[in-house]
């Protein structure tokens, strides 16, 4: 899972299923599924990003 908390106090959660990888490139993290990008996060708005490993 990965969990990402905005500045503003939002949340947002992806399940393992919804995505099969993800990148970081120093300005944005970025969620990827079938080598689509389906998630772009500027880090400007970010606070944190917790990756929790599967079980």
């Amino acid at each position: 899972m990965i969990r990402i908390t905005f500045k503003n106090g939002e949340k947002t959660e992806w399940t393992k299923k919804e995505y099969d990888d993800y990148k970081y490139d120093g300005k944005c993290f970025i969620i990827v599924k079938d080598n689509q990008w389906i998630g772009i996060y500027n880090m400007d708005s970010v606070i944190s990003v917790v990756v929790v490993p599967e079980e």
